[in-house]
């Protein structure tokens, strides 16, 4: 008799994680939207806080990878499912987009729904921004900026940008995440509650014939050390004169604003005006002429 109670609440509390599991897989939600719907169609609320989040880990426990950002819950990765190529994901997104402007609404109504099913059983790229587990988050950072994918950043304060990804820099303790968002910008890790990569791609603004003169002066000359793909003379004055290339123009652009009046482009012509525009609209930003 006692072991048919305890196999009885062996069997209840399994079918109550893979309904849990269930919801999970249907979208992000925070554990107050967790509660309502998964109660929404029992006849006692048997689901709250505490047992939730014990289905949750046994979820974990099973090799789903399940993140809490912004007090909600995503589902990232899956013991199962599918793997989508950058390929497949660009397949999926044009046939989308054919769906919407060459079918019947009904027809397009249905094609969605198949995708959507298809978007939820494969893994999602997010990350949790943390001290402990900081390496994750750049590693999946440098992987959007090497298949030119966007990313959206998930601010502590609860702000959500999605932006190009172009590099990761350190300097002494803190990491910083630099990306392109309307300008060149850095962002402290510390700020951040997680990375996500999405499916979109940027246009890739540079040619991989392109080659950047720039000047340096003062201190920062002398300091300077050539990447790789750099050459460099001194002029007379002490200034350093810096060829480089193939190096991406917005990954370029975001290194060449931090030397603020210590640096020059000298060519390109268009090199030359856009970084002139960005520096007006910054000042333009903080009220400057």
């Amino acid at each position: 008799m006692a072991k048919n109670i305890l196999a009885q609440k062996i069997n209840s509390s399994s079918i109550q994680v893979i309904k849990t599991l269930k919801v999970l897989l249907q979208g992000d939600y925070t554990m107050h939207e967790l509660i309502d719907k998964l109660n929404e169609k029992e006849s006692d609320p048997v689901f709250n806080n505490s047992v939730i989040s014990k289905y949750i880990n046994t979820c974990r426990f099973c090799g789903f990878d399940i993140h809490k950002i912004h007090n909600k819950y995503y589902v990232s990765k899956i013991p199962f499912g599918l793997e989508l190529s950058d390929i497949d994901v660009d397949i999926i997104k044009s046939l989308c987009a054919y769906v919407q402007d060459e079918m019947s609404s009904r027809n397009a109504s249905l094609i969605n729904s198949f995708f959507d099913k298809i978007r939820r059983f494969s893994n999602r790229e997010i990350e949790t921004v943390n001290k402990d587990k900081l390496d994750l988050s750049i590693e999946l950072f440098e992987r959007a900026v090497a298949k030119q994918r966007k990313v959206k950043l998930l601010f502590k304060n609860r702000d959500i940008i999605e932006c190009i990804p172009v590099d990761v820099t350190k300097e002494a303790d803190k990491t910083y995440f630099n990306i392109l968002y309307k300008n060149p910008r850095s962002i402290d890790s510390s700020r951040l509650a997680g990375i996500q990569m999405t499916g979109q791609r940027y246009a890739e603004p540079f040619t991989s014939e392109q080659t950047v003169v720039f000047k340096l002066t003062g201190g920062l000359a002398k300091r300077y050390e050539p990447r790789a793909n750099e050459s460099v003379e001194i002029t007379p004055d002490g200034d350093l004169i810096v060829t480089n290339k193939y190096e991406r123009k917005e990954m370029l652009f975001s290194r060449l604003l931090r030397y603020d009046d210590k640096c020059e482009i000298i060519r390109p012509v268009a090199y030359r005006e856009e970084m002139k525009e960005l520096i007006n609209e910054m000042l333009q930003n903080y009220g400057v002429n």
